[in-house]
Order: structure tokens, then sequence, then C-alpha cells
């Protein structure tokens, strides 16, 4: 049996938490699709969404947050398995193209510089991002924890919400993707009770 990492236990634990607010349940999601979802196009010029993840509870999350916020739009959640050894299923919520997706994602606000006004929501905006793009070391090991997306203008989104909270965060390039940090333990510890 495969145990899971830390970086997944502390998803789970995040995924079943709630927000009263409908606004911070806007920011959560948005983040979430900003960091994880894919616009597919549809007939007669509709959208559609399209957010994979490897991880169960994230994904009932995203399917949980878009029926709250999208009202009559139609999902579907399909699971494949790995071919490779040790590797975790994939987990597709999938937004079928439809006229009312155009009103979610102006609600969501993309850009999303209107959802980031109150502390409660831009902690909420910092849950959805470590959800659909974040790991996170166990601490008996190295203190690290990152935020992984490839654009840079949601890295550098990510980067500045974070340092006028005043955590001491990175930004750094790898590849094609764009990483913001924390190594010190203590802004570990603090970023993650203020998800909670």
């Amino acid at each position: 049996m495969i145990l899971p990492s830390f970086a997944t236990e502390v998803k789970n634990e995040l995924a079943r938490l709630t927000y009263e607010d409908s606004c911070c349940r806007t920011a959560e999601l948005a983040a979430l699709l900003r960091m994880g979802a894919t616009i597919t196009f549809g007939m007669h010029h509709t959208f559609g969404l399209n957010f994979t993840t490897e991880n169960a509870a994230v994904a009932r999350k995203v399917l949980q947050l878009l029926k709250s916020e999208g009202g009559s739009i139609r999902t579907e959640i399909t699971v494949s398995r790995s071919r490779r050894l040790k590797k975790n299923n994939s987990y597709s919520v999938r937004v079928m193209p439809a006229p009312p997706v155009a009103t979610l994602l102006e609600h969501l606000g993309f850009p999303d510089i209107g959802l980031l006004r109150t502390s409660c929501c831009r902690a909420a905006y910092l849950r959805g991002a470590f959800l659909g793009g974040g790991s996170v070391n166990r601490p008996e090991a190295s203190y690290h924890l990152e935020l992984v997306t490839g654009s840079y203008g949601l890295g550098n989104l990510l980067y500045t919400l974070m340092k006028r909270m005043e955590f001491p965060v990175g930004f750094t390039d790898r590849k094609d993707s764009y990483i913001v940090y924390l190594k010190e333990c203590d802004a570990i510890i603090d970023f993650l009770a203020m998800l909670q």
C-alpha cells in the first residue's frame, strides 16, 4: 500500500474546509481554476472548462464549488488510471460548453484583481492556489512550500499578494513553470494556518 505524501494529506484536509461567505468561495474557485483549468470552446461561441488534478479531494472541491457558483452549468467527472507504477490517478472535472459558462467566468473575475479586496478573500484565493498547484515537504525534511503555475502573470500575482501579506516569499522559473516559494519553517506554518 502506498502512503499519501505530506502534501496530499494537507490538501485533503484543506479541501474539506468550506467558507461561509460566497465571496471567499468565489475567490477560492477562481484560483483553483487559474492554477489547473483550461478553457474549451463549443459550438455557437460557447465556453467550457476542463480542470485536472491527481487529488480526488481537490476534484470533489472543484465540483462542489462549481455547483455552488455556477448554477445551471453541466459538469462531469472522469477518472483515468495511470499506466505507470506508483503514479496517481488523474481526475478531470469537465464543464460542458454552454452560454452560462461565460457568465461564470465573468463572475469569477478573470482577471482576479477584484476578488482580492478583503483579507479573507486573499486567504481563500491562496488556498485555491495551493490546492490547484501547491506542494509542501513534511516538516521533518527540509522546509519548502511552493505554488507552481505555467503563467508568469499568475505567478507574479501570487508573489505580490504573499509579499504584501509579509511572507518571506521567493519567485523563480523552472523550464516552463513559474514557482512562488517559502523556505522558512515559521513562514510555512503561518501560511498553512492562514489557509484554514
